[in-house]
């Protein structure tokens, strides 16, 4: 069966279980919060940009509200205390979209 828990150092995002570790304590995340870092750690490294991110969550017609993805970002970020100045976890690829770091 392929591995669902998915690990970049101290953070282990759980696809089976849906469920975020970070240093082996649960984190509470929503719905979309989760669904995005989902979505990036299925493809870690790799760029996902803020327009598939909108359409694979919120939906095709909102493709346009890059807003509602800084603000999960944004919460995404300080559960996970991750420093937007200098990330452990999410990078921003300005005008494009984000990333999550590989070899955390």
């Amino acid at each position: 069966k392929p591995e669902s828990a998915l690990r970049f150092g101290p953070l282990t995002v759980d696809l089976a279980y849906r469920r975020v570790l970070l240093d082996d304590q649960e984190v509470a995340l929503t719905r979309k919060e989760y669904s995005v870092l989902a979505q990036l750690a299925r493809h870690p490294g790799r760029v996902i940009t803020q327009q598939q991110l909108l359409k694979d969550i919120w939906g095709p017609t909102h493709i346009e509200d890059s807003h509602y993805l800084r603000i999960v970002v944004g919460h995404l970020r300080q559960k996970l205390g991750d420093d937007p100045t200098a990330p452990r976890f999410i990078i921003t690829e300005a005008g494009i979209g984000y990333r999550l770091l590989a070899d955390s």
